[in-house]
């Protein structure tokens, strides 16, 4: 577009051009920046002299506070700046987060708001950008579309572009409880478990059977079973180290800090996993491999390659299928290990150290268990207490 010719006014720095028909006013303005390099910024589209004039001020007082940063970067947009920010970060993100910070990038935020100068968003506008997303996506997504952006604002304000972050405050849905009590249906009982293993020992591979014990026996998440290696057994000590997961995005640091743990495991899982190891070795040599301390545990007979993420469910579908037990995801495996704990009497502390979690966790997610230990405690007094 070629630039306006424009016409001096009486006002310093203001000008006057035609748009078309009308009649428009800009400013122009010269100053030195702290290291002493001339600069000029420019400003047209005001409908009066006025309104430049207060824009003007505006800029020389933001210069004269020695936000020189925040006046040249006036121009940048959001997907700029947005963009500058995600590639500055990715090298120190986890897969995790640069997958959920993509998500919110190229889905949401640059489609929405990328064109508007940064400096330009105002808290009203981000709102009706909120809004818009709550119609559509659940409340937990829109705020981690919001912390994605939220962040990049942070950083901006960090980077003296923007003198403050305007979306802080933003109105954002209230969330629903993160806890999701645990019921008897999302279990599987002790003579349930009983019936998959013998199942899965009977009539599928051993790494079918593997899996399930280990998930059934020590209450691992699937992600860390996947990511479980050779070098995480103590043989000698009879011990699991659990330092990883692992999911379509690849091997990663555990869930949270608490999920990094160690756990007694039995002798007669230690025993198992040695009988796994030989199978292991012998079965990795048909394909021309040898087996290392730094291999994954679990692999596919077929490959002797990793298993893939997908593969405890489709052991637990087969298993369905077969009639052996009710339909439950592989997370169930966990929870029916935490139950059966708990109704064992195992105190919650000792089950929220060897899953993971925390004690709050634990009470609040598998409150259907301890509500059933209670009453079990109701009677024990009643039957020790005379109430005559």
């Amino acid at each position: 577009m070629a630039r306006q010719q424009l016409y001096k006014t009486k006002k310093e720095h203001i000008y006057w051009y035609k748009d078309g028909k009308e009649k428009k006013y800009a400013f122009r303005y010269r100053f030195y920046d702290q290291d002493g390099k001339r600069r000029e910024k420019s400003r047209q589209g005001f409908n009066s002299e006025k309104d430049a004039e207060l824009a003007l001020i505006e800029l020389k007082a933001e210069i004269l506070k020695g936000n020189l940063q925040q006046v040249q970067n006036q121009n940048i947009t959001i997907e700029q700046w947005v963009n500058t920010w995600y590639s500055r970060n990715k090298p120190k993100w986890k897969p995790s987060t640069l997958d959920q910070y993509i998500y919110a990038i190229e889905k949401h935020i640059i489609p929405e708001l990328g064109k508007i100068k940064l400096s330009k968003l105002t808290k009203s506008r981000y709102q009706e950008f909120i809004n818009k997303l709550s119609i559509r996506y659940s409340a937990a997504t829109v705020r981690a579309i919001h912390h994605v952006f939220n962040h990049a604002i942070y950083a901006a304000v960090d980077d003296e572009i923007l003198d403050k972050n305007r979306i802080r405050n933003v109105n954002l849905p209230q969330l629903r409880s993160n806890y999701h009590e645990i019921q008897e249906k999302d279990i599987l009982s002790e003579e349930e478990i009983k019936r998959l293993l013998d199942y899965l020992k009977k009539y599928e591979g051993i790494t079918h059977y593997t899996l399930a014990l280990l998930l059934t026996s020590t209450g691992m998440r699937k992600g860390e079973a996947l990511a479980l290696k050779w070098k995480n057994i103590d043989f000698k000590e009879n011990v699991i180290h659990i330092t990883g997961t692992r999911d379509h995005l690849g091997e990663r640091t555990t869930k949270t800090k608490r999920s990094t743990r160690t756990i007694d495991v039995s002798p007669s899982l230690i025993s198992h996993f040695k009988k796994y190891r030989r199978w292991a070795i012998e079965r990795k040599l048909v394909f021309g491999m040898k087996l290392k301390d730094d291999d994954y545990i679990l692999i596919n007979p077929q490959t002797a390659e990793p298993i893939s993420r997908e593969y405890p469910k489709y052991m637990l579908e087969r298993a369905f299928e077969a009639g052996v037990i009710k339909r439950v995801t592989p997370h169930a495996l966990r929870h029916s290990f935490v139950s059966i704990l708990i109704s064992k009497g195992i105190p919650v502390t000792t089950v929220a150290k060897i899953i993971g979690d925390s004690v709050e966790m634990v009470l609040k997610t598998y409150a259907h268990s301890l509500r059933i230990k209670e009453m079990e405690a109701v009677k024990v007094v009643e039957n020790v207490i005379n109430y005559d």
